[in-house]
């Protein structure tokens, strides 16, 4: 029994397909690049809302930090530690030195609600916009080592 091939021997135009999909490829390729890089980047300008919030490094705020302690709670301007009775003054004079209407009230998860409620009726008796600094213990930790 003598074996014969399914194909001709000259199959004619079977070779060229792989051809035809090369070309068809390259063809897409190209309509796709020139579609991409005729689009350009739009800028997106949303306007201001009360829901969006401005950067803290805009503002530039009095950082008041809030501690609690055995001894009541602790107060710092910036990084200097201040007795409540010198606190109005001192936030006064490092907004004037820093030209900022804007306070930020920094303090620990241990600092009571009525030390919080005092601080925050003192900073706005004196006519500035206050800013919550929300920080969680491990934070604290780093900051005292």
């Amino acid at each position: 029994m003598k074996l014969k091939m399914s194909l001709p021997e000259h199959p004619g135009w079977i070779f060229v397909v792989p051809g035809f999909d090369f070309v068809a490829l390259l063809l897409a390729l190209v309509m796709l690049t020139g579609v991409v890089a005729r689009e350009g980047l739009v800028e997106v300008k949303l306007p201001a809302t009360g829901f969006r919030t401005e950067r803290m490094i805009d503002v530039n705020p009095v950082i008041v930090t809030v501690q609690s302690s055995a001894d009541g709670p602790t107060y710092y301007v910036g990084r200097r530690q201040i007795s409540h009775e010198e606190l109005e003054e001192e936030i006064s004079t490092a907004a004037e030195e820093r030209e900022t209407r804007a306070v930020a009230i920094e303090a620990d998860q241990w600092v009571s609600v009525r030390v919080n409620q005092e601080l925050q009726e003192l900073v706005t008796g004196l006519g500035f916009r206050i800013y919550l600094v929300v920080r969680n213990e491990a934070q604290f930790l780093e900051d005292e080592e």
